[in-house]
């Protein structure tokens, strides 16, 4: 099925209103919307998704994105993309690969001897790596969250990137969730959620201008 291609552009200078026009209505992704609508994890309709420089996400978020990286690039922060949009497919593939089945055996107590007895084997999964979510469950799936980077490797802890975004994603309406902060044993500095804004309308779409380039396969 052909993927649309979309790309946004930049035609004008940050949003009239203040910063805090945009403050986000959640800690974490929001997609109540979606759910709302009918749209599925890993299924978004190819019309809701839109893609800047590669970085395919669900249209609203885009639009943030789009705002939050020309204001980065304002600010002389370099912000690249490893991760956006994931279908399910892709989820199930990263899951796999992340969390594969290995054969683990099973002992049982000899009542006799008092002995472990090997009895058979189980097949579980064994995760290795940054915690990942099953498909159908991760927030890439919505098209509302991205892994950033430094244009060379995904953020750490200690990037300016990262601090530059710590102090100005939320005015786009993107937050650092809180199982991926860096005081947790879960911490993900790259991974980054949009969580929509408390006021849609003051968000003027009619700033960018958005051009159908081509569809592919």
């Amino acid at each position: 099925m052909p993927l649309l291609v979309v790309i946004l552009a930049i035609t004008s200078a940050l949003a009239n209103g203040p910063a805090s026009d945009y403050t986000p209505v959640s800690d974490e992704a929001y997609t109540l919307d979606l759910e709302i609508d009918g749209y599925v994890n890993g299924a978004i309709d190819q019309n809701r998704l839109m893609t800047l420089n590669g970085c395919t996400l669900e249209r609203d978020a885009a639009y943030m994105y789009a705002l939050l990286m020309e204001a980065a690039e304002q600010d002389d922060i370099v912000l690249g993309w490893e991760d956006c949009y994931r279908s399910y497919n892709v989820q199930k593939a990263s899951y796999e690969k992340r969390c594969p089945y290995k054969e683990e055996p099973v002992f049982e107590t000899d009542p006799l001897t008092g002995e472990k007895i090997q009895t058979g084997s189980k097949a579980v999964r064994v995760c290795s790596g940054p915690p990942t979510a099953r498909a159908g469950f991760s927030n890439h799936g919505w098209g509302r969250a991205v892994d950033f980077t430094d244009g060379r490797s995904v953020l750490t802890c200690n990037d300016r990137a990262f601090r530059w975004l710590q102090g100005n994603a939320h005015r786009f309406g993107w937050v650092h969730p809180k199982w991926a902060a860096c005081d947790r044993s879960s911490l993900e500095p790259w991974h980054w959620e949009y969580a929509g804004v408390a006021d849609p309308n003051l968000v003027d779409y009619n700033r960018l201008n958005v051009e159908l380039l081509k569809s592919v396969e």
